[in-house]
Order: C-alpha cells, then structure tokens, then sequence
C-alpha cells in the first residue's frame, strides 16, 4: 500500500492546475456573459432595423406604387416645365430630378416625375404628372419610413451618442462571437447538438443546443456586417479616415461618409469624383442647399436628361444642376449596389462628356468599403436574377442574432433556478460541470495569442479598447469584492 500511493502520488500532480491561468473555461465563460449582457438589448434593436433595412427597395417600391401606375397615352411636357412646377408648389430650389426610377414602371403606365426640392432646409420628394405638371404629392424624406429606419439603425435616435453605443454593441458583439465559438468547440468526436440542434430534445438541452448552433454557423456572417457596417459609425468612421490620411490612402471625398450623416446619403448622395485634381465636387445633399437657379438654364435639363436616358445605367438615375454658373450638369447612378454607381459632367451646351468616373476609377479602399456596404445592406445582386442571394444571407444573420439574444436570456434564466439559486444567485458563475471538462491549463501560447487579439481589437476598435479596460477594473472589483456577497464562487 506504501508503494502504491508512492507511485500515484505523482499522478496527483495535475491538481496544480487550480492555479488561475487565463484564459480558462471560467473566463472565457464569464467574458462571453458580459458581452451579452450588455449586447442583447441593442442587438435585438439592431437585428430588427436591419432586417427591416434589407427589404428597403421593396418597402419604398410599395410606399410610391400609386405614383408607378397613372395612366399613360399623353404627351409629357418639358421636365423644365414639371420643374417649375415643383418649385412653385414647393417654393424651393431643384437639388435632383430622377430619369430613371425603381422599380420598372408597368407596361401601359407612365410613372410620375421625382423632382427633389429644397426648401427651407428641407429636402422635398415631389412626384409630378409628367403631362400636366401637376404636383400629385411632396414628401419629406426625413419623414419617410425608411429613413426612420435608418436613423434608430444607426444611432438610435439619439445623434452622436446613439452612434457611439451602437458601435460600442457591434465591438462587443465580436467579443461575445469569439468567446461564443471558443466555448462551443466540441469536447468528443459526436455532432449532435454541434454541428445540427437536437430539436426533439427539451429543456435546457434544446435551448442550448438552438443557441450554440446557430452561433457557429451564423458567426461569420455576424462579423462581416459588424465590419461592413463600422464606416458609417461616428467614431471609427472618423477613426478611418485619421488612419487613411495617416497611410496616404486618403482621397479628396469619400463616397461614403461616417455616423449618421452616412445613412442619410445612401441612396441620395452625389457619388462624387475623389481624385485629388478634380474639380471641386458637390457636397451630399444632407448638408447642401440646392443650387440658385438664377445661376443656370433650367432649359438646359431636357437636354441633359434625353442623354441620361440614353445611359444604360442601374436606376435610380439623378441629374443634379450645375454649381459654378456653368452649363456642366452631374449625371449619376445612386443604385443601392455601389460597385455599378458611376456619375458625369456633361456639357449641356457642347452635348457632350466633359468627366466621367466608374466604381473602378475609385481608391481601391472606397471599393472594399463599397463592396462591403452594398453587401451589408443586402444590395449587391439586385441587377441579376438570383439578387435574392444576399439579402438571404443577411436575412440569415439577423434573424441568427434574434435566437441568439433570445435564447441567451432563457438559458441564463434557467440558470436563476431555485436549485442553483443557492450557489449563484444571479446566475454568473459557468456550469460546474463543464468546468470540470474543460482543460485545467492554457498554455502561455495559447494566453499570448489571446492577449493580442484583445490588444489588436482595441487598437482596431478604440471605443472597444477603453470599455475593455474598464470592464477589466470592474471585473476585478466584483472578483475582489462583489463574488462573496453575490454568492458566486471564488
């Protein structure tokens, strides 16, 4: 007996592992629960404007069906003519007016005529019968449903500050994605319950399952719209543009811009050029009035616009009037699906091409963020048949986001049970029995890399980086403090 507890007393050695090493399953766990606790509450928010946002061609298409389907068989009058109308009715100045709308208007009808006006800092949709010049409706596109959308999308409602807790939620959603898959990873070789949900299960079983699941296999969709979508946040946007002057990757004007201002100008905004040596280009209408039109000849527009019908352009298709008393008018294509976005100058009075930019003339970091915005809002196919593909797979991740958040609250207030109250009131601590699965140690390579990511994340996300820093203080805190009184193990 001397002998035999001599010989497993080394086996007794891996006791050594309580010692606290990090990362381990406790931490991860921990870290995970934080980022949602936080998350939750915007994601869901996020989840279900986004959602709507993906639909937003459809949306408007069914807002202005009326205006798709008068009927046709009359001469229209001059587009000056249908101008003035706008301007009259309106008392505004011209800011665009669409030649080519979306969707396709019916065969058999004529659409009304889309003048943008602007009046008293207002921009004003007017839909005109294009034979009589009559204003059958103004709108403000501030007030419309989408832009509503939009605005609690990107900010909450809240200006600047709601841009800065949106971004805060989308860079702690990649922590709680990342701690998410590191707690998923299998521990055997089964895949039930890791690769499909055991649906027939009940319980915490099923629950768990629905949860883990469906956060691995909507992971990388989660993170590609969180970075798709941190151009338009306030801060990092302004960040970016830092790091591209920083990098001499800066160009004269970004097609996009950051924080709300960049939702606003999504579909209205002049894609202007961003060459250095260009001329000076028109501001995004959001923050512009619209050129005097004592200072152009607005008969010139039905030169323009005959030409812009001509371009075999994706709609909607704007011309914009001149800004430096010339006859040199902007065309441009404001598609949703920005790669095949292109604008140019034409000489009303030459009827001709004095400039013209393609997607492809851009700064190579404008067309990754472009590319990745016309993904993000589901826009990137919408020129062919199977267009329907992105916003699927957009629809997938935000939908995933819902039964995430979802049943994240349901497994955490399982976990409240009376049974388990006596151990953790709050319901904070991991599950016992996977702590006791889960690897005892983490190498310090294993520690090193997690290190780094979290410093690389703060550097890449610096709002993320001071809340990490925070977070850390008051995690300390509560392990030094708060653990004791709460009930939750040491």
């Amino acid at each position: 007996m001397i002998a035999s507890n001599t010989t497993n007393a080394p086996a007794e050695q891996p006791a050594m592992p309580d010692r606290k090493r990090w990362p381990n399953y406790g931490t991860i766990w921990r870290w995970h629960f934080y980022a949602g606790l936080f998350c939750i509450p915007f994601v869901m928010i996020l989840s279900v404007t986004g959602t709507i946002f993906l639909f937003r061609p459809q949306i408007e298409a069914w807002e202005e069906r009326e205006f798709d389907r008068l009927p046709g068989g009359q001469q229209a009058i001059a587009y000056a003519d249908q101008v003035r109308s706008a301007q009259t009715q309106t008392g505004g100045w011209l800011a665009a007016l669409e030649v080519a709308s979306e969707p396709a208007t019916p065969s058999g009808s004529v659409s009304a005529t889309r003048v943008v006006v602007e009046s008293k800092g207002k921009r004003l949709r007017s839909y005109v019968e294009p034979a009589s010049g009559e204003v059958l409706r103004v709108i403000d596109d501030s007030e419309r449903f989408i832009r509503w959308i939009r605005s609690i999308h990107g900010e909450l409602l809240l200006g600047k500050r709601g841009s800065y807790l949106v971004e805060l939620a989308a860079s702690w959603t990649i922590v709680m994605v990342v701690t998410g898959i590191a707690l998923w990873m299998p521990k055997g070789a089964r895949i039930a319950g890791v690769f499909y949900p055991r649906l027939s299960r009940q319980g915490k079983v099923f629950w768990k399952d629905l949860h883990s699941v469906i956060g691995f296999w909507s992971s990388g969709l989660i993170v590609f719209l969180i970075a798709t979508g941190l151009p338009w946040s306030t801060f990092w946007g302004d960040y970016f543009k830092s790091a591209r002057r920083w990098t001499g990757t800066a160009v004269a004007k970004q097609s996009w811009e950051g924080g709300h201002e960049g939702h606003e100008i999504h579909q209205h905004s002049p894609n202007s050029p961003e060459k250095p040596e260009a001329k000076p280009q028109r501001k995004p209408a959001w923050r512009k009035s619209a050129v005097d039109p004592s200072t152009y000849d607005l008969q010139q527009i039905d030169v323009v616009a005959d030409y812009a019908k001509t371009l075999n352009w994706l709609p909607p298709i704007e011309i914009n009037p001149p800004e430096d008393g010339s006859a040199i008018w902007t065309i441009q294509s404001t598609t949703a699906n920005r790669p095949f976005r292109q604008s140019l100058q034409y000489d009303a009075i030459e009827n001709r091409v004095v400039e013209h930019e393609t997607f492809a003339d851009k700064h190579w970091v404008d067309q990754v963020v472009g590319q990745g915005i016309a993904l993000h809002e589901g826009q990137r196919l919408i020129h062919l048949p199977y267009g329907w593909i992105n916003q699927a797979l957009a629809l997938f991740a935000t939908s995933a986001l819902v039964i995430l958040s979802v049943s994240g609250v349901k497994l955490w207030w399982r976990r409240r049970s009376p049974s388990n109250r006596r151990v953790d009131r709050l319901g904070l601590s991991p599950p016992a029995k996977r702590q006791q699965v889960s690897i005892p140690t983490v190498s310090a390579k294993r520690s090193a890399l997690v290190l780094l990511f979290a410093i690389g994340l703060g550097i890449y996300l610096p709002l993320f980086g001071v809340s990490l820093i925070i977070v850390l203080i008051l995690d300390q805190i509560a392990a030094k403090f708060m653990k004791p009184k709460l009930g939750l193990p040491s």
